[in-house]
């Protein structure tokens, strides 16, 4: 599992705490915005099914969701994601809309082998291995609390409607991270998820709130029994760590990743590029050409002489002489819309090369030589970060005075 995917679990919780206040209370409900922007700015794929189930949860609160003041604190919760979170999705939407990735084809992410056979068995969600490398299991504790729900509902006075939700949303999660769910008959687009068993994020949050409110009902009156349930509980808590991954000190260090160049092979996988999906669309199939392609500046159209090729951190800079009207000339960066070229401080265009390097116009010099400079355009990201926080600090300023 992700880092990203780890650190999204600790908002998804905060989301529908929000949501739940959102419709039941008049306050707190800003768990939304906090669990909303970390889910965000943590893990795109997660974000995407938490707004999966986020849309069942409010579907099921439909009446609620008609009322002016639920409208209003919703409207108000996702100007504040919006806002909060533009400093990530406004490049991440340039980007995607500038250039064709690799990483937004169907069958970049899995394919439909690849994903089905990371889907578990029903005996995965109960038992777990010892030679495996995953566990999967919901784990006895939870199952047993579980066991209580036709007791414990029957005794509920409110909230029937959450109770039910969460435990059939565990249920149906539970069961899309199996090979029997029909992943096979859904279109391609869903191979993004990459793994059925992602679907296991939300089942353990969902199973963990059905088995919190079952528990709190059984030892509301504190007795015997009480002590005896909750002995047994942990107990098998205890006993549940057989199924943990067993220690070893052969774990690989990141730094003793070798640092290794694209060898233009089909298929490859490399340390810190994976198997290359986030490539530009160009770049990726053109693999070989990266691989065997020379360090420096390539004329592609016309005739230019290029000389004091340097590159400094972010910055690459040379002297290029060319007599052509107008002349094309290749850099040594994989595209990126985010670069910014300028010839003597003149900006130059910059275009996507069949091979998905960068690619720049160069005009006739007259009897003298220029300097072109290419680097990553942060004076544009400055200015964007600059702009969306005064629209945040504007917006809550008007907030302040609207609610005095």
């Amino acid at each position: 599992m992700l880092f990203g995917e780890l650190l999204a679990f600790v908002f998804i919780p905060m989301v529908f705490l929000g949501l739940y206040h959102l419709f039941n209370t008049e306050k707190n409900h800003y768990y939304l915005i906090f669990g909303a922007s970390g889910l965000i700015l943590s893990h795109n794929i997660s974000t995407v099914l938490t707004i999966f189930w986020a849309g069942i949860y409010c579907i099921l609160n439909i009446k609620n969701l008609a009322l002016t003041r639920v409208k209003k604190e919703l409207t108000i919760d996702i100007i504040f994601i919006v806002l909060i979170t533009s400093f990530y999705w406004c490049p991440f939407l340039e980007t995607k809309f500038y250039t064709d990735y690799r990483v937004y084809e169907p069958s970049a992410m899995a394919t439909q082998e690849s994903f089905l056979s990371h889907a578990v068995t029903l005996k995965d969600l109960f038992i777990t291995q010892n030679d495996v490398q995953f566990i999967f299991e919901i784990g006895l504790p939870i199952i047993l609390m579980l066991a209580f729900s036709v007791m414990t509902f029957s005794k509920l006075e409110e909230n029937k409607k959450e109770y039910l939700f969460f435990l059939i949303s565990g249920m149906i999660s539970s069961f899309m991270a199996t090979k029997l769910f029909v992943w096979k008959w859904l279109p391609d687009s869903f191979y993004i998820f990459q793994f059925p068993w992602r679907m296991l994020l939300f089942s353990s949050f969902f199973f963990a709130v059905v088995a919190s409110i079952n528990l709190s009902i059984c030892i509301r009156n504190f007795q015997i029994r009480d002590v005896l349930i909750v002995g047994i509980i942990c107990i098998l808590y205890i006993f549940s760590k057989h199924s943990v991954i067993p220690y070893s000190d052969n774990v690989p260090i990141v730094e003793q990743y070798e640092i290794m160049t694209v060898s233009g092979q089909n298929n490859e996988w490399l340390p810190g590029m994976g198997r290359l999906e986030y490539l530009p669309k160009r770049a990726y199939h053109n693999t070989f050409y990266i691989a065997t392609r020379k360090t420096g500046i390539v004329t592609i159209e016309g005739n230019c002489q290029i000389q004091e090729e340097m590159k400094i951190g972010g910055y690459f800079t040379a002297k290029i002489t060319t007599q052509d009207e107008e002349a094309k000339i290749e850099l040594p960066y994989i595209y990126y819309p985010g670069y910014s070229a300028r010839l003597d401080g003149m900006i130059l265009p910059t275009f996507e090369t069949e091979n998905g390097f960068l690619r720049l116009p160069y005009r006739k010099t007259r009897k003298r030589k220029t300097r072109n400079k290419i680097h990553r355009n942060q004076n544009n990201e400055w200015l964007q970060n600059y702009f969306y926080s005064s629209l945040y600090n504007i917006f809550n300023l008007c907030l302040e005075k609207a609610l005095k």
